[in-house]
């Protein structure tokens, strides 16, 4: 009979501070719980972290039978988020558990930074792009809609992130919408929910960015000739042709 692994439960939010426990359940898998593997895949970044802190408690001979392993992260940070997986094995076959995702929300009094833009089309003028960025908070933990006149657009939600640097990850919202609405509504919210608290940041039709991209690939084009003359004169000057 082929051994399943089963964890439990599916998802768990907590506060800074607080303990997750979590629990692999073994159905017909000859293995021990200290044997059993936990890894987290990073929610922003995707990158697996196999688990080596992670307080397991060890089995005594009485529990030996027992087939539900624990998992327990003590004094849980918003970094701790992810979804987590218990792998075991019987020497034949590896098996892994369905996942459990921990959500971490910080008790923190510092509130997240929220900056808004708009940008025109390069191309044509017909539609403008509203982009909010939230940062110094978990993405986890925020919620982000806009307030475009008096109607309620939910906008597309990415997670920015750089690697190797925790507090660059930012999420960002953005929304296209007719640059005929834009200058009739004249001006559009950005709504942001964090920690039960509501911040909103309005961005008025004069504030529009135009982007002109035919114009920097032309200054671009110049500047690159421009040093490629100064190269070629220098090495005039020095006697090299």
């Amino acid at each position: 009979m082929v051994g399943t692994v089963y964890q439990f439960p599916p998802s768990v939010k907590v506060r800074s501070g607080d303990t997750v426990t979590m629990h692999c359940q073994l159905n017909e898998v000859q293995s021990f719980c200290h044997t059993v593997a936990w890894v987290r895949v990073n929610p922003v970044s995707g990158i697996i972290d196999i688990l080596h802190d992670t307080n397991i408690r060890p089995q005594t001979k009485d529990e030996m039978e027992i087939s539900v392993c624990h998992a327990s992260i003590n004094n849980a940070m918003v970094q701790d988020s992810g979804t987590y997986y218990c792998i075991a094995t019987d020497r034949e076959h590896m098996y892994l558990g369905n996942g459990t995702s921990v959500t971490v929300h910080a008790d923190s009094t510092v509130m997240p930074s929220v900056d808004i833009m708009a940008f025109a089309s390069s191309n044509n003028h017909d539609s403008v792009t509203l982009q909010c960025t939230v940062g110094g908070s978990a993405p986890s933990q925020v919620f982000v809609h806009w307030l475009i006149g008096s109607r309620k657009e939910n906008g597309q939600t990415l997670v920015v992130w750089k690697e190797g640097e925790e507090n660059s990850v930012k999420t960002q919202n953005n929304v296209v919408v007719s640059a005929e609405e834009w200058k009739m509504e004249g001006q559009s919210t950005c709504v942001v929910k964090f920690g039960g608290w509501t911040f909103n940041t309005t961005l008025h039709h004069y504030d529009i960015q135009d982007t002109c991209y035919p114009l920097v690939g032309v200054t671009r084009f110049f500047a690159l000739v421009a040093a490629l003359l100064f190269f070629m004169t220098s090495l005039i000057l020095a006697g090299r042709f």
